[in-house]
């Protein structure tokens, strides 16, 4: 019989913010899938569960790298998904960790979809995690929007941006690392204010008001913006 796989979110840095059902699976699963970018940097997600693992639980580190190669790419999910296969085909249930919430900008999603083409019967259960963004806005005791006001999660690479902050009052800049110098720009053109958040709920947290602070740094990965009304 096959084993079971999981994909299970781990929230954004903070251990406490696991949840119980995580936590629940993260007992007595005997493998955990660990998605790595580079041989050589520390898993974030496994930093997060790493309390919560059974007894010599089974860390399987699959190299699924950062480019936007689509053919590194599809490689990589394919040859992660064959892994996790033969782990499940061996009766092993198998976690895969993700941070934050494996549903939204996850590499967990592109890895599932390879092992269903494998093993279409396999059984599948999605455990949510809490997102980076509500985290964020939680930390600083802000809302992600009010009333009716609606709320746009966007990747900040979007050639769009600057028209998008012209049409919604509230937004949610994801993957921002890759291009601030533009993203700075278009917030200073367009007048809007934000919350810039990095590494939420870890000891290396940080919290800028101030943009424009930021000019020329490098910016961590695990980075985003909240963007509120104008005026506020």
């Amino acid at each position: 019989m096959l084993g079971k796989f999981y994909g299970l979110g781990v929230g954004p840095g903070d251990p406490k913010l696991l949840t119980l059902k995580a936590a629940e699976v993260l007992k007595f699963v005997p493998v955990v899938a660990v998605p790595k970018s580079r041989a050589d940097r520390d898993s974030v997600a496994l930093d997060i569960a790493r309390n919560h693992l059974s007894p010599g639980a089974e860390i399987l580190e699959l190299n699924l790298p950062m480019t936007s190669d689509p053919v590194v790419l599809e490689m990589a999910w394919q040859a992660g998904a064959e892994r996790i296969f033969d782990k499940l085909q061996a009766g092993s249930s198998v976690a895969f960790l993700t941070i934050g919430d494996p549903s939204l900008y996850s590499t967990y999603q592109y890895v599932l979809e390879k092992l269903k083409g494998i093993a279409p019967e396999v059984e599948v259960e999605t455990v949510p995690g809490i997102t980076s963004f509500a985290a964020c806005a939680a930390r600083v005791s802000e809302p992600l929007a009010s009333g009716d006001e609606p709320l746009l999660v966007l990747p900040a690479v979007d050639e769009k941006l600057g028209e998008y902050l012209e049409q919604f009052p509230n937004l949610v800049l994801m993957k921002v690392s890759r291009d601030m110098e533009r993203i700075m720009a278009e917030m200073s053109a367009h007048g809007r204010q934000a919350l810039f958040v990095s590494r939420c709920g870890s000891p290396q947290e940080a919290v800028v008001r101030d943009l424009s602070s930021l000019a020329g740094e490098k910016v961590d990965y695990l980075s985003l913006i909240l963007v509120g009304p104008k005026g506020e």
